[in-house]
């Protein structure tokens, strides 16, 4: 097959400067470009070219200027109008597919969502407009999915679930050795860590992980939070929820740790300053790929249960999951049967990490979307 994939307008691939969407991107055409011929799109870097080539030259990276999304999808098409692809994906951008439409007027092009956010703030008629440009959508979990069948009944048929993966070789279980060597760096060999990765914004609820916390100090001292992200991917400003936090967490003698953003080349060594990874998501999440990053990594997980995250954890089994997510002292339930239970921690971070390769390896995450691509063609 030859493919063209197009990425959102505000970050370049390789994710240089993070994404989640670009990470997955990258994770996934740089496999299928070992088979297949792919063309990948995104914005322009000034650490990259304009175009590259990797993969013994079957993946070619193409990437265009971004001032504002219409802007960078017409750049795009003009410059790729003409060229032979077999099928088109564009993700999380349904109001490109007009211009994608125009541009190769007879090729199948599939939506890919990877969240609720972007097809959902368009109302109803204008969401329909765009999904009749579409052949196929493509949802990273089934929830989200069925969210949109509800929502847009007549392309009901075009929603199908196409989970993601995540890399089992990078984030791998590592030995106490390597784990004091982490905690060492930054400093956290004496405490107890509960971790959160992720964006730093109030929908992640890393507020409720301090109220949590504050409750678990009660008994134990050594509970400290570490904080792995920033507001947007690349960001350095402490925005106002930030410091928001940062006032809770001393107000309640929470010791919590602010790591700033860190490069996804660095990422999977960050889950090993954990002893439990949180998830105290506010929001109904897609895929949401820390928890099956935690999980790869051998970490025992709480998390949310919301959205997303109840398809990749399984309650009891790879993690623990808390129905009441605005809780502190559900939370705080949660995190003391591991915290008390060595057992439970071990029982746990051994069900995660045989969950993930057994489901959600790329391998097994490419061939799905392979799949998928071909039953289009097949129309």
């Amino acid at each position: 097959m030859k493919i063209l994939a197009i990425a959102p307008d505000k970050l370049p691939i390789p994710p240089i400067k993070g994404g989640s969407v670009e990470a997955v991107m990258h994770n996934f055409f740089t496999r299928m470009a070992k088979t297949e011929h792919v063309t990948l799109v995104s914005c322009t870097h000034p650490r990259l070219p304009k175009q590259s080539t990797s993969v013994n030259g079957k993946l070619k990276f193409m990437r265009f200027p971004y001032s504002n999304g219409s802007t960078y999808i017409r750049a795009a098409m003009k410059k790729l109008r003409g060229n032979k692809f077999d099928i088109i994906q564009v993700d999380n951008r349904p109001t490109f597919l007009p211009a994608i439409r125009r541009a190769f007027p007879r090729t199948p092009i599939v939506l890919s969502l990877h969240s609720l956010h972007f097809l959902s703030k368009l109302n109803r008629t204008h969401g329909n407009a765009m999904l009749r440009h579409a052949n196929g959508v493509t949802c990273v979990v089934s929830s989200l999915a069925n969210t949109f069948k509800a929502r847009y009944p007549a392309h009901a048929t075009k929603f199908k679930p196409v989970l993601l993966g995540v890399d089992t070789h990078k984030f791998t279980p590592r030995s106490q050795a390597y784990k004091l060597n982490i905690r060492k760096r930054y400093g956290l060999n004496q405490s107890y860590n509960l971790l959160f990765v992720g964006r730093i914004i109030p929908r992640k609820g890393l507020h409720t992980l301090v109220e949590a916390a504050a409750l678990l100090r009660k008994q134990n001292k050594r509970i400290a939070i570490v904080a792995v992200g920033a507001s947007w991917p690349g960001v350095k400003r402490e925005t106002a929820y930030m410091s928001r936090v940062k006032r809770l967490a001393q107000r309640l003698h929470v010791p919590l740790r602010f790591t700033g953003y860190v490069s996804p080349s660095k990422i999977h060594e960050m889950y090993h300053l954990a002893d439990i990874f949180v998830c105290p998501t506010q929001y109904k999440e897609g895929f949401a790929c820390v928890n099956s990053e935690a999980m790869a990594s051998g970490i025992p997980l709480v998390a949310s249960a919301r959205g997303g995250i109840l398809e990749v954890v399984r309650h009891g089994r790879s993690g623990l999951l808390v129905k009441s997510y605005k809780s502190p002292s559900a939370f705080a339930q949660a995190l003391t049967k591991i915290i008390g239970n060595p057992g439970m921690a071990k029982r746990l971070s051994i069900g995660g990490r045989a969950r993930v390769v057994s489901r959600f390896g790329w391998a097994n995450a490419v061939g799905r979307l392979k799949s998928y691509y071909r039953s289009k063609l097949r129309r």
